[in-house]
């Protein structure tokens, strides 16, 4: 709490909320203890901006659960402000940020995101785990593919990343070729045995260092199309990423995406 005194002796008090700030693999993320009570649209859109802001490709409220079924709920927000549906790193870096407030025990949890019930898993050198629900098989679309993991994905096969103009193409393709939802697009290379990916996601409006949704979205689109086998390990601009499934009566399972995640700091802002 902050205390000021004004010309007329009046105390003016400023309630300050603390954050930590996490990555996993280069996607960041401020996260607060709690339920996002009276949070405005605009306090998620200033936290976010860099230079002017703390920075960041979303913003978590972590609420411990009341049910002994789950252990916490995720809230996600986009940096345009609005509540946001999957997010795969973001749900690695909620899993950790849990476990230091003792909101499980051991390494195991349940939480609740946008999309239903995942569990997460906390694995040595700072690795983190979660679970996917389903997912159906991608679907041809245009010049790629589309499939939903807990996000909306398109993803395209090209010979050289290099040649893509991301911040140029992304903005109109997400809302072009799917103009009632918006979405998520990638671009994935095969270098050897290696795949590289870069993502345009959608509600950050920008191309980002990594996608969890999306990294999953390329590893089934490449077991589709390639009969590449789990596990998949996909490299993004801010690490590497590993895509483990099953693929059973057309339908895949047992989806897991591991990284790394890092506490970078905390602090404290009059949200």
């Amino acid at each position: 709490m902050l205390v000021f005194k004004n010309h007329s002796t009046c105390y003016i008090y400023i309630m300050l909320r603390q954050f930590v700030k996490y990555h996993g693999s280069g996607n960041d993320f401020i996260i607060f203890s709690g339920e996002p009570n009276r949070i405005k649209s605009s306090d998620i859109q200033d936290l976010c901006k860099r230079s002017f802001g703390v920075g960041a490709d979303g913003v978590m409220f972590i609420e411990k659960s009341e049910l002994k079924s789950i252990d916490f709920i995720v809230h996600f927000y986009n940096p345009d402000g609005k509540l946001g549906s999957l997010c795969g790193n973001g749900s690695r870096c909620a899993v950790s940020f849990a476990s230091s407030l003792s909101f499980f025990p051991g390494k195991s949890c349940i939480f609740e995101a946008f999309d239903g019930r995942h569990r997460g898993l906390l694995l040595d050198n700072d690795l983190v785990s979660i679970n996917f629900l389903n997912s159906t098989k991608p679907v041809k679309q245009a010049s790629g593919f589309f499939v939903n993991t807990g996000s909306p994905h398109y993803i395209e096969i090209v010979d050289n990343l290099d040649q893509i103009n991301l911040t140029g193409i992304g903005p109109s393709m997400s809302k072009d070729l799917f103009p009632s939802i918006a979405c998520n697009i990638n671009f994935v290379q095969r270098d050897g045995g290696s795949f590289k990916m870069i993502t345009y996601e959608r509600g950050v409006e920008k191309e980002t260092l990594s996608c969890g949704t999306g990294a999953v979205a390329v590893a089934l689109v490449l077991n589709q199309i390639s009969n590449i086998k789990s596990p998949i390990t996909v490299n993004a601009k801010g690490g590497n990423l590993k895509v483990d499934f099953s693929f059973e009566n057309e339908v895949y399972n047992n989806i897991v995406l591991t990284g790394p995640v890092k506490r970078v700091f905390q602090g404290e802002c009059n949200i």
